[in-house]
This record gives structure tokens, C-alpha cells and sequence, in this order.
């Protein structure tokens, strides 16, 4: 593998490792988030409420209100059984009051209707304003694209005035320029050659360096003799080892082999004398060796600190000349002086000028058409009259309802238990009130369960509503409301009817009520909604390219909320699908157009 591939393996490896790097701090950096996608789903308003069950003193009984009491047929404090009849209302007044809430309800309905017209009237002018604004926002980049054209024409026909000057002017020293010019690239050329010839004998010099050092640094082989002498050593020893095993064991003379073995260390000793002799010998070589290598490198590195000076030298003058060359090409020498190209000049200055000016100004014209899409597209705060108004339709249907049931009793009120009654709130020629038209003393054994509401709960509560009481493991459905009523501090008491044998007396109780809403398509958690003046907004995560590789960031669509609960809000006029990704939960502060990445399980 030559340089070139090794540097640029080397580089792959570093920008590897860079990436490596990147991804890790911004694992440590980038919000992690978790996502819901949205779905369709009723919103349920749950009210609850705890209180005791008690006994049922007096129970009111109620009649429609606003209507026309004809008779009054009890006193307070007379005794009635179930099914006596307590007062009667004036059929006409029912008849007419029937007609009035029918009418109330069909304009609330109408009205209701109207809302909804106007409502898709504003969404098509919306669309179209919107479509308005994004054709200006087209026509307004077409136009710009055109004098971006026309203004480049200007600034390319000035450069070719400015193009045409100067050659005039070259025309007119043609001769002197044309000599300069060769001057200059022949001095050039003498440059290149001596630098050329420099580097040639740098190497020429290195060469013979690097030889010397070579030379210097070749390992002698180790002297025969030395190797000679140590295996005579070895032999000789190997041989006195044998004669003491022979006389160890009785074999042969003991004084002959005790001469053997004298002559034998003599003659070791000889060697041993000779092999340190040659031993010196060849240490002291060694030390002139490495003193010649220290030397050759000295030399080497002497030799390529001169030639290197000298290479840089000729460079340098190489580049000068070269320098030179190109500043006379570039400057046109004399011609740069003359009036018709410094016009020229001025006027080029004045083209690029028009033309920062010309894109100053259309980037605010796209600005502002921009801004005009966007604020097209804006969503505004949300008429809730509808959803009021169906409130008051619900209400008046009951109200209706009761009157129907009146009109079908022939305008009767009945007692509902037996009971003595405690109270009259009726008045004959006057109309009833929307109060309890009679109170009377319970003696069937019912009892009742109060609680308060707050007034915000109190919206989803009207008489006559089913609820479920828990007390313990007694669960009781399917009971009634049978009565709301406002205190000063804008609470609300609900009570509840609890016939007998359901419950023990002073138990303690739990009301749930709940009122589902009509069906949505996008609902989503409410902790997706954020909030900015007065606006309501989410974060969508969108997948998004990189120079890291692919990731996720958090965009911002504005929503329109319909109806919530504390759990889910029910979204209607936005841009988000069944399959949008939304940002439910992070931990910590995102913004537009952040890069975020899913929580790990």
C-alpha cells in the first residue's frame, strides 16, 4: 500500500471514529421522548363525589317550571297515599310552554346548524386565503428568479465590458506585455531547472549518506576462531567429565587419570586465555562499529539539514518567480491603469452592488409571503357556542320530556310515596316555579345521598341523570338525580335518591357519574398539549437525514381542542393522521425543530 492509501485509510479512520464520538455525546445530550399515536375515541366526563347516606325527611316533589298552576287540591300538613293527586296545571299553559321549549330547542338546533355552516364557510375562506397566499408566495419566488436573472445579466455583461476594456488595452502594449510576460516565465523556467537540480543532487547526497550509514550499520560476523576455541573448550571439558566417571567407577589407573586430567584443565586454560584475547578484540570492534554509525548518522542528518535548506531555497525562489509571473498575468500591468477599464471596473462594482441590493429586497418580500402563508394557516381559538348550546338542547329535552309526561297525566302532579306534606310551593293563577312545587315527610323508608360538586363539574349534572353509588362492596346503579342545587360559594349540591333496603343508614358513599361525548377521530393524552398565548400546539416526531445518519426531530403543529378530560383531548382542525408520532413525555425542555430520540425500554 502506497502513502496516498495509507493517509487515507488513516483519514477513514479518524472520521470513523469522529462519527463514533459524535453519536455518544449526543446520546448524552439529545432529549429522549416517548410517543403515542393518535385515536379515535369518545370523551368521558367523569364526575364524582362522597357523602353519607341518610334518612329521607322530606323528599321534594317537582313540577315544570313556568307553567300555569290551575288547582291546588292538598294542604300542608295533610296526609296523602301514592297516586293522590297534589295539584293541577293548566293544560293550554302546558301546551304552550311544550311549544316554546320545542321552539327553544329547534333555534338552538338551527343555531347549531348556522355555527357549522359558518364554520366551513371560514375553513373554505381560510383554504382560500391560504391558497391565495401560497400562490403570491410562488409568484413572489417566480419574480424574484427573474430579476435574480436579469440583475446576474447585468453583473455577467459589465464583467465581459469589464473583459473588453482590458483587452483593449492589452492591444494597445501588446508588445511590451507580451515581453514582460516572456521575462517573467523564463526566469520561471530557470527556477524550475535550478531547483530541479538541486533536488537531484539532494538525493544524489542522500544516497551516498545513506549508504555510509548502511555500511556502518552491517553486523560483522561473529570471529571462527572465537567459535573454534569455545568448542574445543566445550570438548575438552566434556572429556574430563568421562575421565572422572571412568575413575569413579574403577576403571583404569587412578594416577594416569588424574595426568589426563591435568593436562586436559591446562590446556583449557590455554584456550580459556586465547578466547578472552579475541573476546576483547571483538568488543573493541563493536565500539568502533557503533561509533561509525553514530557518525554516518550524523552525517546523514548533516547532509539532508544542507540539501533540504538548499531544496527549500530554490523552491522559494522558484515560487517567487512563479508569483511574479501570475501577479503580472492577473494585473494586466499598465493596462489595470488605463480610464476605460477602471470605468468598466466601477461600472461591475455598481452591477454586484444593484444585485446584493435586489436579493436584499427579495428575501424580505419572500419573507414577508411567507409569513403570509403562515399566518393564512394559523388556526384560531376554537368557538365553543356549539357545545354550550348542546348542553342547553339536553337540558331543554329533558325539560320537554317532563312536560310531555305532565300533558300525558292531564296535567296532573301525583305523590310518588306516601307521605305528609310539609310544604306548599304552588300558588293557584301563578306559574310554577323551577324549585320543588311540594315537600313532603318520606314515610316509605327511601333515603338520600348528598354530595358537592364544583361548578365546573355541575355542567354534567341535571336531574333526572343515572349515577352509580359504591359503598364498601355494595355497588347500586341506575340510581337518580333529584336535585341540584347552587350554594353561595358556587359549589353545587347533588342529591341522590337511595331507596331502601340498598344500603345501611349512615353509610359511607361514593357518587360516580359519567357523561360520554359524541365519537372523535384524533384524540390524543392532554400531557401532548402545550399552550402559548392562548394557542394550542404539539410535537410530531419526524424522521430527519443527517451528516451522523438518520434521526428524529420534534416539529410543532398547531391543534384546535374540542373537548378534554384529565386524561385525553379530543383534536380537531390540524394537520395530524392516525399515524402521526406524538411527543407525549420528555425529559427535559424541547423546542421546534430539535433533534430527539425515543426513550429507552
Amino acid at each position: 500500500m502506497g502513502k496516498l492509501g495509507k493517509a487515507f485509510t488513516f483519514l477513514l479512520a479518524v472520521m470513523l471514529l469522529l462519527t463514533a464520538i459524535s453519536r455518544a455525546a449526543a446520546s448524552f445530550t439529545v432529549a429522549q421522548v416517548r410517543v403515542e399515536q393518535p385515536e379515535a375515541r369518545r370523551i368521558v366526563h367523569t364526575v364524582n363525589g362522597d357523602g353519607i347516606i341518610e334518612k329521607m325527611d322530606e323528599r321534594p316533589v317537582y313540577a315544570p317550571a313556568d307553567v300555569l298552576v290551575a288547582d291546588v287540591r292538598v294542604k300542608e300538613g295533610q296526609a296523602v297515599k301514592k297516586g293522590d293527586v297534589l295539584a293541577l296545571l293548566d293544560m293550554d299553559s302546558i301546551n304552550e310552554k311544550i311549544n316554546s321549549v320545542s321552539d327553544e330547542i329547534e333555534e338552538l338546533r338551527l343555531l347549531n346548524q348556522a355555527i357549522a355552516a359558518r364554520e366551513q364557510e371560514d375553513a373554505r375562506e381560510k383554504s382560500k386565503a391560504t391558497g391565495r397566499a401560497k400562490e403570491d408566495y410562488d409568484n413572489t419566488l417566480s419574480d424574484g428568479k427573474a430579476q435574480e436573472q436579469e440583475a446576474d445579466e447585468r453583473v455577467e455583461d459589465a464583467k465581459q465590458k469589464v473583459k473588453e476594456a482590458k483587452e483593449q488595452a492589452k492591444k494597445q502594449e501588446q508588445e511590451a506585455y507580451e515581453q514582460k510576460s516572456e521575462e517573467l516565465a523564463k526566469a520561471v523556467d530557470a527556477a524550475k531547472k535550478e531547483y530541479e537540480t538541486v533536488v537531484g543532487q539532494e538525493k544524489d547526497a542522500l544516497l551516498l549518506a545513506k549508504r555510509a550509514l548502511e555500511d556502518a550499520s552491517k553486523e560483522p560476523s561473529e570471529s571462527y576462531d572465537i567459535e573454534r576455541i569455545r568448542l574445543e573448550i566445550t570438548q575438552k571439558q566434556r572429556r574430563i567429565n568421562e575421565l572422572y566417571r571412568s575413575m569413579w567407577e574403577g576403571e583404569g589407573s587412578i594416577a594416569s587419570v588424574n595426568d589426563q586430567i591435568a593436562a586436559l584443565q591446562t590446556e583449557i586454560a590455554s584456550l580459556q586465555l586465547q578466547l578472552k584475547e579475541l573476546t576483547d578484540v571483538a568488543m573493541e570492534q563493536k565500539k568502533e562499529r557503533e561509533q561509525a554509525i553514530e557518525r554516518a548518522k550524523e552525517d546523514y542528518d548533516s547532509t539532508a539539514e544542507t540539501w533540504a535548506k538548499l531544496v527549500n531555497e530554490a523552491k522559494q525562489k522558484w515560487d517567487d518567480a512563479q508569483l511574479k509571473l501570475d501577479e503580472f498575468l492577473e494585473s494586466g500591468e499598465d493596462a489595470a491603469e488605463d480610464p476605460a477599464v477602471q470605468a468598466a471596473k466601477e461600472a461591475l462594482k455598481d452591477a454586484r452592488l444593484q444585485r446584493q441590493e435586489q436579493a436584499r429586497l427579495q428575501e424580505e418580500k419572500e419573507r414577508q409571503a411567507k409569513r403570509a402563508v403562515e399566518d393564512s394557516s394559523k388556526t384560531g381559538l376554537k368557538d365553543n357556542s356549539a357545545a354550550v348550546n348542546q348542553l342547553a338542547i339536553e337540558r331543554k329535552e329533558r325539560q320537554l320530556a317532563l312536560l310531555m309526561k305532565e300533558r300525558k297525566n292531564g296535567g296532573k302532579i301525583i305523590a310518588e310515596v306516601d307521605g305528609t306534606v310539609t310544604q306548599v310551593q304552588l300558588i293557584v293563577g301563578q306559574k310554577s316555579m323551577d324549585t320543588a312545587a311540594f315537600l313532603m315527610s318520606d314515610t316509605s323508608g327511601g333515603m338520600s345521598f348528598t354530595t358537592q360538586i364544583s361548578k365546573e363539574d355541575a355542567v354534567y349534572v341535571m336531574t333526572g341523570d343515572p349515577v352509580t353509588l359504591k359503598s364498601g362492596d355494595q355497588v347500586c346503579e341506575e340510581l337518580t338525580v333529584l336535585s341540584t342545587e347552587t350554594n353561595e360559594d358556587e359549589t353545587v349540591k347533588v342529591t341522590v335518591y337511595v331507596p331502601k333496603d340498598t344500603f345501611t343508614l349512615g353509610a359511607y358513599a361514593f357518587m360516580e357519574l359519567a357523561k360520554q361525548s359524541e365519537e372523535y377521530g384524533i384524540t390524543i393524552p392532554v400531557s401532548a398539549v402545550h399552550t402559548e398565548n392562548e394557542r394550542n400546539f404539539v410535537y410530531v416526531m419526524e424522521p430527519e437525514e443527517t451528516v451522523l445518519g438518520g434521526s428524529f426531530v420534534a416539529l410543532r403543529t398547531e391543534v384546535t381542542v374540542a373537548e378534554k378530560n384529565g386524561m385525553y383531548a379530543a383534536v380537531t382542525d390540524s394537520s395530524l393522521t392516525e399515524e402521526s408520532q406524538i411527543i407525549i413525555d420528555s425529559d427535559q425542555m424541547i423546542s421546534a425543530g430539535e433533534t430527539v430520540r425515543l426513550q429507552e425500554e
